[in-house]
This record gives C-alpha cells, structure tokens and sequence, in this order.
C-alpha cells in the first residue's frame, strides 16, 4: 500500500480548537529529572512555557551536570530538590525524561511526595510495572500522563470515533506503517541504545517500543483496544539489519479478545527513505489514514471519494497542567490508557531475541557514524504485511524466517487493592 497524494481541497477540514487554559495562581511549577537526550526536548518546551507565563522550572535533577545555566537549580535527586526547595518552589509536576529502567522508582517518588508526573515513553518496562505504577499514583491521588506525543493530535481520536460508531463501515483492520532511517550514530549515543537488556534489566529499545512506539499506541486506541483484557494475543516477527541486540524491523499484530478488529504494524529503521509514518482504520465502507506526525489524514470513501483534512494538537505537558489546576481536565494520555501499550512491550520482550538479516540483503548507505542499512525489499515486504496481516515469513519475503514468529498471551490484570 502506497502513501496516497493528498487530495486537492479548496478549504481543508479542521477539528475543534482543544487548547488548553491552564487555571490558578501563577505559573504551574515544574522540575525536571534528565536534562540529555529527550530532556533537552523539555527544556526547550519549559522555555517557551516559562515566556508564556505558564511555567516555572523550579529544580532539574541528573547525574551529571547540566548546562551552566541551570547550576543554581541542579541537585543530584529529587529527594535533594524537594529538601532544598521551600513551598513557594515545591514542583506541583515532576518530568521524567531518563533511561526507562529508572522510569517506575523516579515516578513513585515523585507521586509519594504528592506531585504530579509527566513521564517519557515508553512508560515502563514491564507489565507488571504498569500496574504498580498505577497502584501508586491511585494511593497518591495523583496522575501520570505519559509522552505518547500522538495522543497530543486530535486525529487519533477522531479514528476511534468513527471506528467506533460503524462511520467506515464494519472495521476489518487497523494498520500501522511506519518506514524510518537510523544511522550508526542513533544507536551509539548512549549505552542504552539498540538494547533489550543492561545490567540484568528491561531497556526495550526497539522500534516498536521507542521511536514508532507512538503509532503502535495510537492504533491500539483507534481499534477500541483500551485494556490488556481486549487482547486475545500478539504475534511478532522481530529482525534486525543493524549491529544491535533489540528489533529494528518488525511485524506485529494484536488479535482482540472480542469483536474488534486486529492490528497489524510493520515498522522498520532500515528503510531507503524516512516516510510519514501513519495509522490506518480499515472498513467496509472506506478508510481513513492519519499521518500522525504531520496531524493530517485522508479519508477515502469506497467509491474513491477523498478528503484531506488537518488536526488541532494540544502539548501534553500543557495538557497536564491544566489537569493539575483542574482535575475536571481529563489527561489525553493517562498512564492507565497505556497498560495495551505495555502488553505490547511486554510480548516483544518476553520472546526470543531478534534474529539478525544477513548481510547479502542489506545495503549499508553512507560513511562512519553516518552509514544507515537499507534492506532489500523492505518497502514491498511491509505493505504486504499490512494488506494481508501475515508474517514477513509467511509472504516469501527472502530475508524473513519462520522461527523468528512468535506469539504470546497476555496475563490476567490484577484486581485492585481493597481501600478503606
């Protein structure tokens, strides 16, 4: 399947305004754990909030130390922050943006002391953490969005809607296609990267679960896949073209336990060009694509007849504040609507590891840290994937193998701890 042009259309449709006003005294105080990599990202955010007069970076916390700027707010932990920091500076929101194995004891203080979380996908590294975490911040009265960016677009739940309530016709499948370039360097710039495991415990960095985590997420939603009880079971096929240990090309498809329709998604960092990944809400009737990075999406009717329409976004960090200042807001990416996400994760990472593709069908393009593998044939292999929901090993792709397929079967979810 081929990314369709967009339609020419005098006035393009848009969703409404979902803007949120964050409400209260004074900007929303916010610390931040991790100032490299995505934390960077953040601060840059917390910049623009902070101009705006909605935000105040009160502390930032890291091993190791920050930009000069920051000195006079940098501590070690954020036991120190907290013990440093009078009420007028106490954090009403911690953002977490560190290696996910620190993920669950840096959410589960910050809720203890009563804060708020913003934290970094993927969430946690393991199912049974999700449902810890969740345990938490319900004993703290608190709540946890996660980075999920494409729940920020107003186009995933427009797909749920109309998936939902039979606007396409009867929904056979959700697809999502994601075909991204990774070079050398990517996977070198921390030694956490490409991993399944460091030290004895769950990295998960594979394209599933870290740079297309978003797709696999938001198809998950546009199919009414809400909770770990939804999915029947989930069959993966994870390769590997780089010198990695985690997957960089995989197949994945999530049966429903009911009457929902599956998702498949064929994802790959091995691909000749870097495409708008998407997710794609199948029907009877007709489909509708979503280009989730770009908040833009075609609609396509059964008889050929498209519509281009474009997708309001709301920052989730800003999401989260106004939450804090009104808990009337309701988050767009709850930690509670992640547990599907984690089961998906934990499938990944409790089969075997991903099985290498052999040199004589990748082509390494460029130099050095630059050089990034091409695949031979991956474009055909995952739209194949994606119209018939099969196995790359099951299509007579030349690279695949059967005994890189496997499939797993969620545990039951435990029921709450009794209260009172």
């Amino acid at each position: 399947m081929s990314n369709p042009a967009p339609a020419p259309a005098p006035a393009p449709a848009r969703a409404p305004d979902r803007s949120p006003e964050v409400q209260g005294s004074g900007p929303v105080r916010i610390a931040l754990i991790g100032t490299r990599g995505f934390g960077a990202v953040h601060l840059q955010r917390l910049a623009r909030l902070a101009a705006e007069g909605t935000a105040r970076l009160v502390g930032v916390v890291d091993v190791a130390d920050p930009p000069e700027e920051l000195r006079g707010i940098h501590h070690r932990s954020l036991a120190d922050l907290l013990a440093a920091t009078g009420e007028q500076d106490r954090p009403e929101i911690v953002a977490v943006a560190t290696p996910i194995g620190t993920h669950l004891p840096l959410a589960t203080e910050a809720l203890a002391a009563g804060i708020d979380v913003y934290l970094e996908k993927p969430p946690v590294p393991a199912l049974s953490d999700h449902w810890t975490l969740c345990e938490a911040a319900r004993a703290a009265g608190r709540s946890v969005q996660v980075g999920f960016q494409a729940r920020g677009g107003a186009g995933v739940d427009l797909l749920a809607q109309e998936a939902a309530e039979g606007a396409l016709g009867e929904i056979t499948s959700v697809r999502v296609h994601g075909a991204w370039q990774r070079d050398r360097a990517y996977y070198h710039r921390s030694a956490w990267a490409g991993r399944r495991q460091l030290d004895g415990r769950r990295v998960a960095d594979g394209v599933a679960t870290n740079p297309l985590a978003h797709g696999v997420h938001a198809g998950l939603l546009a199919a009414g896949i809400r909770e770990v009880s939804d999915i029947a079971s989930i069959t993966t096929e994870l390769r590997r073209a780089h010198d990695i240990e985690a997957d960089d090309t995989t197949f994945l498809r999530i049966d429903p336990a009911g009457d929902l329709p599956p998702v498949t998604c064929a994802l790959t960092t091995a691909a000749p060009d870097q495409l708008a990944p998407w997710i794609e809400v199948v029907g009877a009737a007709g489909t509708h694509r979503l280009f989730y990075t770009e908040d833009r999406s075609v609609r396509t009717t059964a008889d050929g007849t498209r519509e281009e329409l474009v997708h309001a976004r709301v920052d989730l960090m800003e999401n989260l504040m106004a939450h804090v200042r009104d808990r009337s807001v309701p988050l767009l990416s709850s930690l509670e609507s992640t547990g599907v996400f984690t089961a998906v994760l934990e499938a990944i990472q409790s089969v075997p590891d991903p099985l290498p593709i052999t040199a004589d069908e990748v082509d390494w393009q460029g130099e050095g840290e630059q050089a990034h593998p091409v695949i031979r044939g991956i474009g055909g292999a995952l739209q194949a994937a994606l119209e018939t929901g099969r196995p790359f090993s099951e299509l007579g792709v030349p690279w695949a193998r059967t005994d890189a397929v496997h499939t797993w079967a969620p545990p039951q979810e435990p029921a709450p701890a009794p209260t009172g």
